[in-house]
């Protein structure tokens, strides 16, 4: 059998073809791979923009609930009985800030508990501030005060501790209750109620009232017009009106 002799040129020829055919199509394979990669990058790309997208909804919409909110706070209207009484315990507040900063401590402490006994007459025992009662004002008008004589008992608290307790020793038991109540009814006026004051505490208050004159004629004039009920009305009417209040 013969065999024909080959060129080698032509097997050099057809070892190049192949290798470029190989290479062509490995080429083609990757830049695949790479559309592919490019792809899913894009993707990842895009996902991420669109976690952006909603982040900054949430957010938007966190604003909006905010601003609602705030809107919500903005829109409680006020009876004219809670303007006077707000814009009184607001002038009491910044009385008493700057009682608190004032050197002569002794008549800063005398005053300061004259001003929660006449906080807690107007409250507790129906007296008047500027012709108004508490009785009279509405829920948030109510809220907005107890909020406010909160406020105004911590800061003499805070300057002066246990201050209630040298007010009078008959009085200690009663005053911190009221404090209590005070407290609570800022935070939740649901919380707060005349009546749980207790009938012993409403009683003890009326017992010490001669030991508290001399305290309230310096807090009344910070506070204003005071009418009150703890000392212009006897013990017996306290007990009857409380009466009534427990029937309420």
């Amino acid at each position: 059998m013969k065999f024909k002799k080959i060129n080698n040129k032509k097997i050099i020829c057809i070892l190049l073809s192949g290798f470029i055919i190989v290479s062509i199509s490995g080429c083609s394979k990757t830049d695949s791979s790479l559309n592919k990669t490019y792809e899913k990058n894009n993707e990842i790309i895009t996902e991420t923009n669109n976690t952006d997208e909603n982040t900054k909804e949430i957010n938007n919409i966190d604003e909006i609930q905010n601003t609602s909110n705030n809107n919500l706070q903005n829109k409680i209207t006020y009876s004219d009985n809670d303007e006077i009484a707000i814009e009184t315990f607001n002038n009491v507040n910044d009385e008493i800030d700057n009682l608190l900063n004032s050197e002569k401590i002794e008549d800063v402490k005398e005053t300061a508990k004259g001003t929660f006994i006449t906080i807690v007459d107007f409250i507790f025992y129906d007296s008047e501030i500027n012709g108004v009662t508490f009785d009279e004002l509405t829920d948030s008008g109510k809220q907005k005060v107890l909020e406010i004589a909160n406020k105004i008992d911590t800061k003499i608290e805070n300057k002066f501790p246990n201050y209630k307790e040298t007010i009078s020793d008959k009085t200690k038991k009663a005053f911190n209750k009221a404090s209590e109540l005070i407290k609570k009814g800022a935070n939740n006026l649901n919380d707060f109620s005349k009546e749980k004051l207790g009938e012993d505490n409403y009683n003890a208050i009326i017992d010490a009232k001669d030991e508290f004159i001399d305290y309230t004629k310096q807090a009344i004039e910070i506070i204003g017009d005071v009418g009150s009920n703890i000392f212009k009305s006897g013990k017996e009417y306290i007990k009857n009106w409380y009466e009534n209040l427990k029937r309420d």
